[in-house]
């Protein structure tokens, strides 16, 4: 069959949150788009990422805040029963009118510019769709997204799961292993604990980004209080027993053999960029650990100049609203290349929504320990224990705030928390830094009461106590 060869300034390849959003950035621009994609209609944050996660955490939070109505107070006459049967299916519902604007979209840019396929780049201007298109193109960006990586023990089971299949079962399953204390299986865990399902999480102790020793064991004491979180053991083996479940043998902290019966296995291990068979590291396109396409992150470019790269191929945040900024960008300096344009410089938040909060502002403690090394500025860690004073009021004590304060500027750079809102403690945390407010600034801060976000002036002014016991340093 002969090859249909067509032509276009800019090529989108990959259609989720980033692809779309660059893909409209480049025609706003005034540039002659196609756009490529090889998966189901919808962006993965839709299908099987941020969306159905926090719904099914929303659920999960509902149910557990009926069962801690006593703790108020509170009680029922006849204790309640609650049925969850239903759970997935309304979940599908929501999820279905967001995809519905996404199918709207997609379906009204003309036929001849959306292409279903895989891309394999023959040059910097050329690529190949399944074999049977060839498109020439000035400028392309890269927004192919991530997968669920599956290990080759786990692949040697049947049936098992990933969150992409995860959401689209009938019903909640009666009891779940998850492998990997990742964002996602944290998530996935914890929500299917509190709707009752036995369930348990594999993990290591490094859970998810985290870095701050204080925070990490914070972080295992409020979580498996909450769930089944095993980060001391050690699988020897699983069994496939067809349809009765899986067998797992492991070690647990102590050194003692046990197992498990399990109906499902849900792999959230990691996540790994979409990059295979696309010939990427021929043409020059420069590749991190993990698969991650290596770009300028004021620009969005890669190493090959007129290839950007945005969304989940080129960062491991997995969070749509940074898929947004990047393919906006990346579009746009695709459009106009070689002019560029620079993202505005912002404060990275890093989250995740389990009960309570993950979260990650600016740089995390290793990130801080590589910056002194390389810029010679040393800095001071203070931390605030939230199980004390008016936290107790909140009925969500005993999480924790660290922070990362520069001693030649007095600036905060970074932090690691634990917390009960957590994510708008992150989100002032990161306005006050973009705003380059010192920590003594912050200390003077008069936070409004019960408020989550008082801890930030309370790690304030702990910093400003410690800056002050020293000698070497002038307090600004």
């Amino acid at each position: 069959m002969e090859t249909r060869k067509i032509e276009c300034h800019t090529l989108i390849v990959g259609a989720g949150s980033a692809g779309i959003e660059a893909y409209k950035s480049a025609v706003e621009n005034g540039a002659d788009c196609i756009i490529v994609d090889s998966g189901p209609v919808g962006t993965t944050a839709q299908r099987s990422g941020e969306l159905p996660t926090s719904l099914l955490m929303s659920a999960a939070q509902s149910l557990k805040s009926l069962k801690n109505l006593e703790q108020c107070g509170i009680s029922f006459p006849v204790p309640v029963q609650p049925d969850t049967s239903n759970v997935l299916s309304s979940l599908r519902a929501v999820r279905s009118r967001a995809t519905s604007d996404v199918l709207s979209f997609m379906y009204k840019i003309p036929e001849n510019r959306r292409i279903r396929g895989k891309v394999k780049f023959i040059d910097n201007h050329n690529v190949s769709v399944d074999e049977a298109v060839e498109i020439h193109f000035e400028t392309a960006v890269i927004a192919t997204g991530s997968s669920p990586l599956v290990t080759f023990e786990q692949s040697r089971l049947k049936n098992i799961l990933t969150s992409n299949e995860f959401f689209e079962l009938e019903t909640l399953p009666k009891s779940v292993a998850v492998f990997g204390s990742t964002k996602v299986g944290l998530q996935l865990g914890q929500a299917l604990s509190y709707l009752g399902v036995d369930t348990v999480v594999f993990g290591q102790k490094k859970l998810w980004q985290l870095t701050d020793e204080s925070v990490l064991l914070v972080a295992h004491q409020l979580l498996s209080s909450r769930f089944k979180l095993y980060v001391d053991t050690y699988v020897t083996s699983m069994d496939d027993d067809g349809d009765n479940g899986y067998t797992i043998y492991y070690v647990d902290g102590k050194g003692y053999e046990n197992y498990l019966h399990m109906e499902s296995i849900v792999a959230a291990t990691a996540r790994i960029p979409n990059v295979g068979g696309m010939n990427l590291q021929k043409i020059g396109i420069k590749l991190m650990p993990h698969g991650l396409i290596k770009i300028n992150e004021k620009n969005m470019q890669t190493a090959v100049p007129n290839i950007f790269a945005a969304g989940d191929v080129c960062r491991d945040t997995f969070l749509s609203s940074v898929a947004f900024a990047d393919g906006r960008y990346a579009g746009l300096n695709a459009a106009n290349y070689p002019v560029l344009s620079e993202k505005p410089t912002q404060v990275k938040i890093n989250l995740v929504y389990t009960d309570p909060v993950l979260a990650i502002v600016g740089n995390s403690l290793e990130d801080m320990r590589k910056y002194a090394k390389m810029t010679g500025d040393t800095f001071i860690t203070t931390e605030v224990r939230l199980a004390q004073g008016h936290y107790r009021g909140l009925r969500e004590d005993g999480g924790i705030l660290s922070i990362y304060t520069s001693v030649t500027s007095h600036k905060i750079l970074g932090a690691e928390l634990c917390a009960y809102k957590g994510d708008k403690i992150a989100n002032f945390l990161a306005l006050a830094m973009e705003n380059n407010y010192t920590v003594e600034k912050l200390s003077e801060y008069n936070f409004t009461n019960l408020s989550a976000e008082s801890a930030i002036g309370i790690a304030a002014q702990n910093a400003v106590d410690k800056l002050k016991k020293s000698n070497k340093f002038r307090v600004h």
